[in-house]
């Protein structure tokens, strides 16, 4: 075979092979929330209240209550949760959207009172790291700072994760506006 005919059949080949890799790329749904999102052929009702915002210079991080439903039922919702965004805004503006389950909500607040009271303690070395994650992409981490002071961030997507930095107090404030956000479900 004449190395004419081979160059294309290999370019064929790579080329299905690199559009077989982005097709297992596609994110698979990890909550009920996202999951009822992506279906198509149905009329979606989508029902939201914005409980509140924890502001930020250069960000924002905003809590929802959400349901969803499908038009042919509408009366009874197939998926409850909380949605947290954060925005980015300034030179490059991109936001990010972490979907929480009814049934995950109270391990979350669970978590961040958890690594809300982190200390140097946790650890015998030097710095230290206290994370809690959903299902969602949900990232809410505690560490130590310059001058050991303790610091907080919170984060939300895999590729291009927006990260909100953010003290004790407002840590506090997102955990009350995820409480309203189920208290509203």
């Amino acid at each position: 075979m004449n190395r004419m005919r081979i160059v294309p059949l290999i370019l064929i080949c790579c080329a299905a092979s690199f559009a077989q890799d982005q097709a297992d790329l596609r994110k698979v749904p990890a909550t009920k929330l996202e999951a009822f999102q992506s279906r198509t052929g149905v009329v979606l009702i989508r029902g939201y209240s914005t409980v509140g915002t924890v502001s930020l210079p250069g960000r924002e991080v905003a809590v929802d209550a959400r349901e969803l439903r499908d038009g042919s039922s509408p009366e009874s919702p197939l998926a409850t949760g909380v949605s947290i965004t954060i925005r980015e805004v300034g030179t490059l503006e991109r936001e990010n959207t972490s979907y929480i389950d009814i049934d995950e909500v109270d391990a979350l607040v669970k978590g961040i009172e958890y690594v809300s009271g982190a200390s140097k303690d946790v650890t015998k070395l030097d710095q230290f790291e206290v994370e809690y994650r959903t299902r969602g992409d949900l990232r809410i981490t505690v560490f130590s700072g310059r001058k050991g002071k303790i610091l907080a961030s919170i984060s939300s997507g895999t590729i291009g994760r927006t990260i909100a930095f953010v003290d004790l107090k407002e840590l506090a404030i997102l955990h009350d506006l995820i409480l309203a956000a189920k208290s509203k479900l």
